[in-house]
């Protein structure tokens, strides 16, 4: 059977370079040029009409730009790729070449080998997607909608430095949550490197960075498509499988990404960055509780002071930041090389809310083969101590029993800031 070639339509108002390119793909016997256009307003119309895989088109064009073009090409021929082009490589260029929602950027003239291998990374990209979009158009659409009486909690698993076991933390809490009735999402929010596919030996079809484009309107058939079911059945929406596909998230969009998935499950775990930005601050928002992962360590402690401070000034309640100790030691406790759970307990004024032994072996067992550490000895630490903090945490958020009404009307609770984030940046 032969190989699908992959499509090409080349964009540029110069005609030598549109001869330079169509001569270089030409060697190569899975490209096929299928046409060739002097403007972006020209490309839109054979684009529209030859349906091609990929678009690579030069951002500077004088009847319409590059820009301008990719933009009306992710709204109406959402499955096609663009790769911008320019001689300028500047960031800027780059980034707005990724808002207008290009896959890709190439500097002119473009190194033959690169540019190959840009063409044929980004076609399997735009096909993976192609095939859920075409499956999704043959069911009837359910719209997603939110809703307001549908009780989710979200918990955002964050530590602010890396190598701290938060990974491990958030896969291990999301398939504890999980029980019979249960449903639960694991969504893996460090968008550059996220490990949380690596961690439980996913292959996905599709990222987070493919879901978010269609997340004004999002229904139940594409989420399924996107969504990976781990051999637990957990179900999953990993990060970007490359740091650079990270530009064609807009972080803005993350917070109703995770507000309209909410509505399908009972928890949304969040496996969070290191970094604080708004996207985060805005997750923190949602979140029912925040873990703050910890090892006893003094660079942690130090992190640890300086998180709950900054948070602190968002005026949450006590009980939404929770203290997770990780890979403690009692041995090293005892002979003073780890700091010890109670010294963390007082510089941080606040008493740790699970304390996860160290493991390694059991823990590198699991991760080497995509399994959770819960999955066998579950009455063993580590596996012991992550299940009862799941546990802990689902009687924390078990509705309360309202007391009965009084004919005397309390005044309403003052509302909260409008934002946080301003707070937060301006300083009060």
């Amino acid at each position: 059977m032969a190989e699908k070639k992959i499509r090409i339509l080349i964009v540029d108002d110069i005609p030598e370079a549109r001869e330079r390119l169509q001569k270089l793909l030409a060697f190569e016997s899975d490209f096929e040029v299928v046409g060739m256009a002097s403007g972006g307003r020209e490309g839109i119309a054979l684009a529209t009409e030859l349906q091609p895989d990929i678009v690579l088109m030069d951002i500077n064009m004088p009847d319409m730009d590059g820009i301008s073009a990719a933009t009306e090409l992710r709204r109406s021929l959402p499955t096609v790729g663009v790769i911008m082009m320019s001689v300028q490589g500047e960031a800027e260029y780059i980034r707005r070449a990724l808002q207008a929602g290009a896959r890709d950027f190439l500097t002119k003239p473009p190194p033959t080998e690169e540019l190959y291998a840009t063409l044929r990374r980004v076609a399997e990209d735009v096909r993976s997607m192609a095939v859920l979009v075409s499956s999704e158009d043959k069911r009837d659409k359910k719209k997603i909608e939110v809703e307001e009486d549908h009780q989710t909690h979200i918990i955002a698993v964050y530590s602010p430095q890396g190598g701290a076991g938060k990974t491990t933390i958030a896969t291990n809490l999301a398939a504890a949550l999980m029980r019979e009735g249960v449903r639960a999402l694991l969504v893996d929010c460090d968008l550059q490197f996220g490990d949380v596919g690596v961690f439980l030996n996913l292959k996905p079809q599709a990222t987070i960075a493919d879901l978010i484009r269609s997340v004004d309107d999002l229904d139940t058939d594409l989420v399924n498509g996107v969504l990976v079911t781990h051999d637990s059945g957990l179900r999953v929406l990993v990060a970007p499988l490359r740091p650079e596909d990270a530009n064609y998230v807009p972080t803005d969009k993350v917070p109703q990404l995770i507000e309209k998935l909410s509505s399908l499950f009972d928890y949304v775990v969040l496996d969070m960055s290191s970094r604080i930005d708004e996207m985060a601050l805005t997750l923190f928002d949602m979140a029912s509780r925040i873990l703050l992962v910890l090892n006893p360590t003094l660079p942690a402690l130090k992190n640890g002071v300086a998180t709950l401070t900054m948070l602190g000034s968002l005026q949450y309640p006590e009980e939404k930041i929770q203290l997770v100790l990780n890979r403690v030691t009692p041995d090293l406790e005892r002979s003073k090389v780890a700091i010890a759970v109670n010294i963390f307990e007082q510089r941080l004024r606040r008493k740790a809310f699970a304390v996860i032994p160290m493991d390694e072996k059991k823990v590198l067992f699991a991760v080497n083969r995509g399994i959770s550490v819960i999955a066998k000895d579950r009455n063993q630490s580590p596996a012991r101590d992550l299940i009862a903090m799941a546990d802990a945490l689902i009687e924390q958020l078990r509705p309360k029993q309202e007391p009965p009404a009084t004919s005397q009307q309390l005044p309403a609770p003052a509302k909260p800031p409008a934002s946080r984030l301003s707070r937060l940046f301006r300083g009060g």
